[in-house]
């Protein structure tokens, strides 16, 4: 009994694996068809749901992808991705809610990262999470860009350049336009590959009046990710 246990355990766990491959290279079908067998059923694998939780925020099914989280919570609650994911599928459903509710799922998606960071002080993920939370609260919900500023701080510490680009979003939404282009500046220095970071700082360029600057920027973007939106709409703005 004990070794059919262990080759059922086994094989769950080589399809999960299989499944997150197929998610990185964004075959979300052979993905669901790997997990919902193993996530449904009387004694569902918690990986298993969360793994399909990730399939349904890709696939733009937030509901599902809030009760999948909801329930890897449950069947594993001292995982600490497991709440992250929580996190992050209710930060991501709260456009759909009606206003009345949002507070509430703000709240929850507050604690969610909370009791990850308390599970994993080094959760870069959770990390993250609370970081937007004060960063875009209202001060009377309990938004704080100092503690936003706190948690980026902690990103840093473990990630250098995805420490500064939050960094670099906090003092954005302080409207401290040239601190935040130091910090993109310094993130696109740690990862020049990386196209969001020169996004960011034609951004700030932009708003700081440098436009020659930020359509460098931009075009260096395109460059690198030639599909970017965000660069495009970028580039765009500065003509008109």
């Amino acid at each position: 009994m004990l070794v059919a246990l262990a080759v059922s355990a086994a094989g769950a766990s080589a399809s999960v694996e299989q499944a997150v491959a197929a998610i990185k290279s964004g075959d979300l079908a052979l993905a669901e068809s790997l997990l919902t067998p193993l996530a449904t059923g009387a004694a569902p694998d918690a990986a298993a749901v969360h793994q399909l939780g990730i399939v349904r925020l890709q696939q733009k099914r937030l509901a599902d992808a809030v009760g999948l989280a909801e329930q890897a919570v449950k069947l594993a609650p001292d995982v600490a991705d497991h709440h992250v994911q929580l996190g992050q599928a209710l930060a991501q459903r709260m456009g759909e809610l009606p206003f009345m509710q949002q507070a509430m799922q703000s709240g929850r998606m507050k604690q969610a990262f909370e009791q990850a960071v308390v599970l994993d002080p080094k959760n870069v993920g959770a990390l993250i999470g609370l970081a937007r939370w004060y960063g875009n609260a209202p001060e009377m919900a309990g938004g704080s860009l100092v503690k936003a500023r706190e948690y980026a701080a902690r990103v840093q510490e473990i990630l250098p350049w995805l420490g500064e680009l939050e960094l670099g979003r906090v003092a954005e939404r302080g409207k401290r336009h040239a601190d935040a282009l130091a910090h993109y500046e310094t993130a696109a220095r740690l990862r020049p590959d990386h196209a969001g970071a020169l996004v960011a700082c034609g951004r700030m360029l932009a708003e700081l009046g440098r436009k020659d600057e930020a359509r460098a920027r931009y075009e260096a973007a395109l460059t690198l990710q030639p599909q970017l939106e965000a660069a495009r709409q970028g580039l765009a703005e500065l003509d008109r």
